[in-house]
Order: C-alpha cells, then sequence, then structure tokens
C-alpha cells in the first residue's frame, strides 16, 4: 500500500472519528453477558430472512438480464449448528465496538450468516471487535514488530475474551449434543483460529463435535506440505467434501500478492494482535472451496441486493465497480462467474480468481492491492459453502446418529 493511500484511509476514519479517539473498554472490567445477534427462536433474527434470489446472466459490461427468480428450500433437518464470528465492520469512532447489533452488523449477518441458515442453525454472538478506526490509528495494517508485539493486541483480546464465552456458553446451554460448524472471516476468523488453538484442538470432547471449521482470511497456518501441524496439531485441513472434523481456510487475490500483503502470509499483523505465535515451517492455510465442492474450481456468488453500509460499504462499490444490481429480492447470483486455484507465490500461499464467463470483469482488489479480494472471500464461493456445509452436515449425522 502506498503511503499516500493509507494516510488517506486512516484520515478518513479520524476524521469520521471527530478526530477524538474514545476508549476501549477494559479487559478487567466485569465480562458483560452474551449478546446473541442470532438465536434460533428468537426475534428479530437477521441471520432467517428471506433467501430469495434473483439469478442474472449478463455481466455489468452489459444490460443485466434476469434468468430466473429461486427460493432455496430450507433442509428440513437442519441436522447441525453453525457458530458464526463476523469479520471486522464496525466503523464507530472508539477501539472496540460497543456491546450491541450496530447497523453494519446487521448488515454483515444477512451478507454472509443468513444464507447459511438453509442448512444448520446459526448462533452469531456479538463481541466487542476492534474496529476500523482503532485497527487504523493503531497502526495495524503495518507488519508486526520484531516479537510480533502490536498496538491493537489490547482491542483484540477484549474481543476474543467476548467470543471464547460465547463459545462456552453455547456448548453449555444451547449445543445440545449436535455437531457444529465454525464460520468466520477476517478478524472473526482469527477469532476462530484462536478458540481452535487454545480451546478446541486439545479438547477430544469438544473436537468430537466439530463438523468443520470455515475461516478465510485469518491466515490460518499448517505445517508446510501437511495437512496438521501450525496452528492446529489435531485437526487437519479439509480434504474432501464428506470430511468432518477439519479445517478450511483461504485468501482471495486477483493476482499475485505483494510482498506486503496482508493475507495469505504467515508473518501478518492479523495473526499478531489476535494472539497467534509466528511459528517456522509454516504457511497459510489454502483450500479452495469450489474444488472441494465438486465444482470444479468454478464459484457460485451470491450477494445481497440492498448496499452495505459504512467504510466497508464504500470499499465494496470500488470492487465492484458501484452499488449492487437492483433487483426485487435480498438476494442475487451475478452475471460474471468465477474459477480460481491455490497458487504458491513468493509473497504468500492464496487463491487466485479468474474469470470464466465471456466479457466477465475482475473484482478490483479493494481499498488497496495488499487486501487483494478479501473482502468478498465468503460471498465469491458462497453457493459452494453451503453446499458444503450440507454435505459434511449429512455426513456427520451419518456417523453420529
Amino acid at each position: 500500500m502506498s503511503r499516500r493511500v493509507r494516510s488517506f484511509l486512516t484520515a478518513s476514519v479520524l476524521a469520521a472519528a471527530g478526530m477524538v479517539a474514545l476508549p476501549s473498554a477494559s479487559a478487567a472490567a466485569d465480562a458483560p453477558a452474551t449478546v446473541w445477534a442470532c438465536l434460533p427462536g428468537v426475534a428479530p433474527n437477521p441471520c432467517e430472512g428471506s433467501l430469495a434470489t434473483t439469478y442474472l446472466t449478463s455481466t455489468v459490461l452489459q444490460p443485466r438480464k434476469v434468468a430466473k427468480v429461486e427460493t432455496p428450500p430450507v433442509d428440513a433437518e437442519r441436522p447441525v449448528d453453525c457458530f458464526y464470528v463476523y469479520p471486522t465492520v464496525v466503523s464507530l469512532p472508539r477501539t472496540n465496538a460497543p456491546n450491541y447489533v450496530t447497523s453494519e452488523v446487521k448488515s454483515i449477518l444477512e451478507y454472509q450468516a443468513s444464507r447459511f441458515s438453509q442448512v444448520c442453525r446459526v448462533f452469531a454472538p456479538v463481541y466487542r471487535q476492534a474496529t476500523l478506526f482503532g485497527i487504523l490509528s493503531s497502526g495495524s495494517g503495518d507488519a508486526a514488530g520484531a516479537n510480533g508485539e502490536t498496538a491493537a493486541a489490547p482491542a483484540f483480546a477484549l474481543g476474543y475474551a467476548d467470543v471464547k464465552r460465547a463459545w462456552n456458553e453455547y456448548l453449555a446451554t444451547k449445543n445440545d449434543g449436535r455437531g457444529v460448524v465454525l464460520i468466520g472471516h477476517s478478524q472473526g476468523s482469527g477469532m476462530l483460529t484462536r478458540l481452535l488453538r487454545e480451546e478446541i484442538d486439545p479438547s477430544a470432547e469438544q473436537r468430537a463435535k466439530l463438523v468443520a471449521a470455515i475461516v478465510p482470511g485469518g491466515n490460518l497456518t499448517v505445517k508446510q506440505g501437511e495437512r496438521t501441524g501450525g496452528d492446529l496439531d489435531q485437526i487437519p485441513v479439509c480434504a474432501t467434501a464428506a470430511e468432518t472434523g477439519c479445517a478450511l481456510a483461504w485468501s482471495l487475490y486477483a493476482s499475485a500478492p505483494t510482498k506486503s500483503a496482508f493475507f495469505g502470509r504467515t508473518a501478518s499483523s492479523l495473526r499478531a494482535a489476535t494472539g497467534l505465535p509466528l511459528l517456522p515451517g509454516t504457511e497459510v492455510v489454502c483450500t479452495n472451496p469450489a474444488e472441494l465442492s465438486g465444482d470444479g474450481g468454478r464459484f457460485e456468488t451470491f450477494t445481497r441486493s440492498e448496499r452495505f453500509p459504512g467504510l466497508i460499504g464504500a470499499a465494496l462499490q470500488v470492487m465492484y465497480f458501484g452499488l449492487p444490481p437492483r433487483a426485487n429480492t435480498p438476494w442475487i447470483s451475478p452475471g460474471e462467474r468465477y474459477r480460481a486455484s491455490c497458487r504458491r507465490t513468493r509473497n504468500g500461499h492464496v487463491l487466485l480468481v479468474r474469470t470464466a464467463s465471456p466479457g466477465a470483469f475482475l473484482p478490483l482488489e479493494s481499498p488497496w492491492p495488499d487486501w487483494g479480494l478479501h473482502l468478498a472471500d465468503v460471498n465469491l464461493p458462497l453457493g459452494n459453502l453451503v453446499r458444503l456445509v450440507r454435505e459434511k452436515s449429512a455426513a456427520y449425522a451419518a456417523a453420529n446418529g
């Protein structure tokens, strides 16, 4: 990232904050009760909305044409649960997000988590994540120091305490012996990676409940050339669609990552801020969900028809050359089609995206090239991910009654 672009973005966040940094909550303070943004059977629930979808046949370079409108069926059984931890979205002028559902949190639950409601019961706790303001004002977009230190670490520690508390509450009072899929993205994936490393991987009882962990954009590591090692000793990287008790992770890029890329590299500020160590002899995991799902590397993309709010929404407009297309349904399957394949490059292990339909365009790497297509890590292959959760859930239910 150029110094000019970084300065502009940082200044934008500071200006939005009124140039005043509000204090973060203290990790030493009494822990608040868990607030569930999505809880089965409790309204309002942004993870249980309409799944009606408009399928488009044309690309951004042509008049957009509607091929069909469908509503996918919700599995009658939904035999497993999904525990979802959302990415960095809150841009309020404070270091840590508040302990309630902001408009940005509500939107990301609709954009990502709600599509999974057709195959699992979705549980999504609110957590006091490190905000965009807190990350940029602390310089956490820069590389971590020589000892892995980062100024944002206390803010991330507060968020992790909330996630860990919610996970333990879920296991104690809501799980009822069901299998569970962990789903995260970005900061949420970092939180879940630490949870996997410290709580789930060492526990045979918790590992037995794990259907799969889907943690893109969080720089999960594995021993080079192996399926385990790195962050997790017992939980392997998924090798087949029906395999359970395994993990998937990837970092989307439209071109080979830069030497200062945030994702696909083991020495990342996100890992350091989340409290994950720099491990020698490891590489960042790259699993292609579109290969694992049996789709030959071809993404099945879904996004929302309404604009995403805040700074993330602005960055998404840059990525997709404007606002999402209009539709009478909350969901859209765009006309653009993409394929992807894992590549080891000089600067990281990433999932490289290319076009797969005539006249299609590659999204812009936004907000700058170091990010790659990080903002679309979940939505570009969202259909493939839902299919994988369905297959793994069926395999888990068959094996565990």
